[in-house]
């Protein structure tokens, strides 16, 4: 280390010492005249873990000789006779020792102990080990100074525009500048321009800052197309604008110098809707000097109030109301762009949370604890004759108390959990939120007709990709840990990334799936539906009693009894239960309990029934035998019976079950001398340590543990991914639903949801591992159900509601947007293993097809289509050593499933719909087609764009998703939303570049990030951007090396 020699001596006579005095320092002196060993007398001082070493003995002695830093190393005393007193300094590092000699033993021993306790590494291994705990824990590192702080990060930047611009009855305002050739500014040179809009309303004096327009490079004569958007309950006629004209001379810094400025009054705005303005002096108040032969420096003002009809004020906007039912904190921002007619096309972007971002992991984690609790109840109950599935079975029951315990933990916090209505990206990593997904937003573009009223939109749900970050990617993803836990070994990655045909080779990965083509899968499955109808059929039959209490209850009491045992009939009817023979005695059993009830129903009805009435009439009474008290004692028994002979038929069963999985999960051991089919205990060991959470304190030192370490690790990690992927589905399906016609209500009763997911992570490190959840999760979508039904809120309460909040917010929008929770929210539960229910609205459920409505409930299927394409520097490494086999056969497989919806659509509708580019849904898919063929081309980005053009066709859901789902996510949904209004909505083509560029300069993506980070800044840095593909790529002044990712 370096240091000013000359100054720390006098430094070091100054401070207030630890500990100080004379040492005597050994030296060995070794040169061709002299041999031996000298002492040199100094006064040292310890300030810290610094040992100064004067030149002299003098205590006031200001000149250094030497400084020795007090890391990693030891320090012992010396037993020589010809050096008393002394003690040794022993480095680490494999420096020289150093001896120095103390005048007096008291002395040497007070020297050791101060040097002992002088080191900090002790105190920074300790620090780091608290670190590491906190971190666990959290997700968060709290001594990391290059982030934001937690409390900054926490805070929702909602500035009044963001949060008012969809008052309908605000004031938009256009602006533009004229002749910007301007003092101090060569002919050659122009302004980067820029302006910020404030207002101030007496009695106040001071401005108040109410929104700025994006920077236009090198130009004179702006039109800005970030528009400024007066909130109606912020302005009055009383109120002055002002219009601040800034020259960026540094865009990154936002550093530069004030141009001119021109304030108006409101009321002239709005009586005006063209109104040009001579731009003044910052100081003076007067105009600029001419400096263009064109004229003076002119700013062009247009604006536009909304004045909505009495139609749309006795109605809110419908898209508005669809919003605010699926999203919390809901931002908006305006645009004005060129259309292709010559006319002003004006857009607004919405962006808000998802309601259920937190709700829904929930109740999944709810019902996920309920069936394993019940699993792990039936396991506790059974035994097997065999040692080696007995020893298994006990090492079940160990890992699986403690997988709970970690569910338990996970539920208990996200149920205390308040604050933010997303997971941030700096929580990516905290364990308690492994089944949230990350930074989980609505995005919305839309077009606004003269009164303000959207008339056509798009949704983009934004998300980060489904894995789990808190767990290491040693072993890879769930893809991976599949290929290996396979008895074969096959080549990885194979040309399609399928769950249906990988699945079935690993017992794990059928077993935790439930994959019911296998028989450890079934079997599994058969242990959920056998355990969960159990526990409805004890709870049952043990409150007989209670429940009969009450008059006429013994009739539906029968039929849900009738209905369970049924159920439970048809498991052990099962084909892997064939040769179990279930007895007579619950049949017996069965029918006196049913007699008894019928009997308990024939008495309630006479009960109620008028005696006088029933003989008018000419019927006859048969009053049962004994009273209603004897009835009831009989039934309690009789149900007690049945109960005993139902636990022990299911034992039975449980028995049979779970040596079908046990017995699958074995056979993955290799025994000595047998075929090629499994893997070694060694080898089943390694994959135990690689997948195993350190924190659980297992010990995998046999084949046997290391199998339910591997399961419990699989198990967790594709519940937690499952769980943030249909999330994440559920809220897109919040925003979209209230926006379907009949069309597209037949259309996916009959083909089913299409979702396109589309993947921007790269092929390296760790993202390598998170493809393989990502896919793995939405590919397991296939096998869910959504079951859609109505809210209870009926018409008039819900417009009631709707119209409060829709209202207020429209008027208070400066509000905080969290505690206006009026509006019904959306609710989802898990109602059974494969189904999920999901509320709508009233109003949104009657636009339904009648045939629809009249079930009730309607049950839809979902057809999961993904893609992936890295874009980053990591995916140009992974592209130079060849190592993209995973992107390939993700894409291979998301295209085949599109064909699949493809075929399926026009079995039963005929020819496809057009593309909002109007291209033919065959032409897509045969450019996909010849993407894929290789030779493969470098990060084909088009390949994204042909899926989504075909996924919208179809009316489905779209999902984009990179790591945090800040930056990368951010590129991909502008760009998209920009085609959006180029293709769809007739945009000029000269403003797409432009309009690409403001929406990431100044839109609500950029809002995310600050969400996220506290900066407004991309985290990106110029080496990365080189590998960018061209669109992909920010504007500059938007990004920053070191942010957070």
């Amino acid at each position: 280390m370096r240091f000013n020699h000359a100054q720390i001596g006098p430094v070091s006579a100054q401070w207030n010492s630890v500990f100080e005095g004379i040492l005597l320092c050994k030296q060995k002196i070794d040169s061709r005249r002299r041999h031996g060993v000298v002492f040199s007398e100094h006064w040292c001082r310890l300030k810290g873990n610094i040992l100064v070493l004067c030149r002299s003995p003098n205590r006031t002695c200001v000149d250094v000789d030497a400084v020795i830093f007090l890391e990693r190393f030891t320090v012992a005393r010396v037993h020589e006779e010809d050096v008393p007193y002394a003690f040794r300094l022993n480095f680490d590092a494999g420096d020289a020792p150093v001896v120095l000699i103390a005048r007096s033993d008291a002395e040497a021993d007070a020297w050791c102990q101060h040097l002992k306790e002088a080191q900090l590494s002790p105190i920074l291994r300790r620090i780091g080990v608290i670190r590491e705990e906190l971190k666990n824990a959290t997700g968060l590192d709290f001594l990391d100074s290059s982030a934001a702080s937690v409390t900054e990060r926490k805070k929702i930047s909602a500035t009044d525009e963001v949060t008012g611009s969809s008052d309908p009855r605000g004031l938009e305002i256009t602006l533009s500048c004229e002749n910007l050739a301007l003092p101090g500014l060569s002919s050659k040179e122009e302004p980067n321009a820029h302006i910020i809009v404030s207002i101030c309303t007496p009695p106040e004096t001071a401005w108040k800052k109410v929104g700025t327009t994006e920077v236009i490079e090198k130009c004179r004569n702006p039109v800005f197309l970030k528009t400024i958007y007066l909130r109606s309950d912020l302005i009055s006629e009383k109120t002055r604008v002002r219009f601040l004209l800034l020259d960026l001379r540094d865009i990154n810094s936002h550093l530069g110098v004030q141009i001119g400025t021109v304030i108006t009054m409101a009321d002239q705005l709005m009586n005006n809707p063209s109104l040009p303005m001579v731009i003044n002096d910052v100081i003076l108040g007067k105009p600029l000097p001419i400096q263009s032969p064109s004229g003076p420096a002119r700013m062009l003002i247009s604006s536009r109030r909304y004045n909505p009809s009495l139609e749309h004020k006795s109605q809110p906007n419908r898209n508005i109301l669809a919003l605010n039912y699926a999203c919390d904190n809901l931002l908006s921002k305006r645009y004005s762009f060129q259309h292709t007619l010559g006319e002003r096309m004006h857009v607004v972007e919405f962006m808000g949370e998802s309601r259920l971002c937190f709700d829904f992991p929930v109740e999944y984690l709810k019902s996920l604890l309920k069936r394993e609790h019940l699993v792990y109840d039936s396991l506790s109950r059974t035994g097997s004759s065999n040692p080696l599935l007995e020893s298994l079975r006990k090492e079940r029951l160990i890992t699986m108390k403690q997988v709970l315990e970690q569910y338990e933990v996970a539920l208990r916090h996200l149920v205390d959990c308040s604050g933010n209505g997303y997971k941030p990206c700096w929580a990516r990593s905290n364990p308690r939120l492994d089944f949230v997904p990350t930074n989980l937003h609505i995005n919305q573009i839309a077009v606004t007709d003269a009164d303000g009223e959207v008339v056509s939109s798009q949704n983009i749900v934004s998300v980060g990709v489904f894995s789990v970050p808190s767990r290491s990617y040693k072993s890879g993803g769930l893809f991976r840990n599949v290929a290996n836990t396979m008895g074969y070994p096959q080549p990885y990655p194979p040309t399609h990334l399928s769950v249906r045909l990988m699945g079935v080779e690993s017992p794990i990965a059928s077993t935790a799936c439930l994959i019911e083509s296998t028989s450890q899968g079934k079997a599994m499955s058969l242990l959920y539906r056998g355990a969960g109808l159990l526990a409805v059929l004890r709870a049952d039959l043990k409150n007989l009693v209670q429940r009969l209490t009450a008059r006429d209850q013994a009739g539906p009491l029968a039929e849900r009894i009738q209905k369970a045992l049924t159920n439970m009939r048809n498991i052990f009817n099962d084909p892997l239960l064939r040769t179990m023979e279930p007895g007579e005695a619950i049949n017996a059993e069965t029918a006196n309990l049913f007699n008894l009830l019928n009997d308990m129903s024939s008495f309630d009805k006479l009960e109620c029934a008028s005696p006088t009435t029933a003989e008018s009439e000419g019927k006859p009474i048969n009053k049962p035998v004994g009273d209603r008290a004897m009835l009831l004692n009989s039934i309690d028994k009789a149900g007690e019976r049945l109960a005993v002979e139902v636990d022990r038929t299911w034992d039975a069963a449980a028995e049979r079950l779970w040596f079908h999985v046990f017995d699958a999960m074995v056979s993955l051991i290799k025994q000595e001398g047998t075929a090629e089919f499994g893997l070694t205990p060694a080898a089943l060991v390694s994959e135990a340590e690689r997948t195993s959470v350190a924190s659980l304190g297992l010990v995998t030192d046999n084949c046997l543990t290391a199998l339910s370490v591997i399961y419990d690790a699989f198990s967790y990690r594709h519940h937690a991914c499952v769980c943030q992927a249909l999330t994440s589905l559920l809220a897109g399906l919040t925003a979209s639903i209230p926006l379907w016609n009949r069309t597209r209500w037949e259309q996916f009763a009959v083909c089913g949801i299409l979702a396109g997911f589309e993947g921007l992570v790269s092929c390296f490190g760790n993202e390598l591992g998170m493809i393989e959840d990502w896919a793995w999760a939405i590919e397991q979508l296939a096998n869910l159900r959504i079951i859609l039904r109505p809210s209870q809120v009926r018409n008039s309460d819900e417009s009631v509601r709707s119209d409060s909040k829709v209202n207020s917010e429209f008027s208070n929008s400066g509000s905080d947007t969290t505690s206006t929770r009026t509006v019904s929210t959306p609710t989802a539960k898990i109602v059974s293993i494969h189904e999920c229910e999901l509320t709508v609205p009233w109003s949104v459920w009657t636009s339904a097809p009648k045939e629809i409505q009249s079930r009730g409930r309607v049950r839809f299927r979902i057809h999961p289509v993904s893609f992936i394409v890295g874009i980053n520097e990591q995916q140009s490494l992974a592209e130079k050593f060849d190592k993209t086999g995973v992107q390939q056969a993700v894409n291979n497989q998301g295209l085949v499933s599109l064909e699949l919806y493809f075929d399926r659509y026009i079995k039963h509708y005929g020819a496809p719909p057009k593309s909002y580019s109007n291209q033919d849904i065959c032409d897509l898919l045969a450019n996909i087609r010849h993407i894929l063929t290789p030779p493969l081309p470098t990060k084909p980005v088009e390949l994204l764009e042909l899926a989504s053009e075909i996924v919208q066709a179809f009316g489905g859901l779209r999902f984009t998703s990179c790591k945090s789902a800040k930056d990368r996510t951010a590129m991909s949904v502008t760009l998209e939303q920009a085609r959006w209004l180029r293709n769809a909505e007739g945009m000029d083509e000269s403003n797409f570049l432009p309009a690409l560029k403001c929406i990431r300069s100044i839109g609500l993506r950029l809002e995310n990030v600050w969400k996220n980070t506290g900066v407004r800044k991309y985290a990106f840095n110029r080496l990365q951007l080189l590998s960018f593909p061209r669109l992909y790529r920010p504007p500059t002044g938007t990004f920053a090396p070191g942010l957070m990712t």
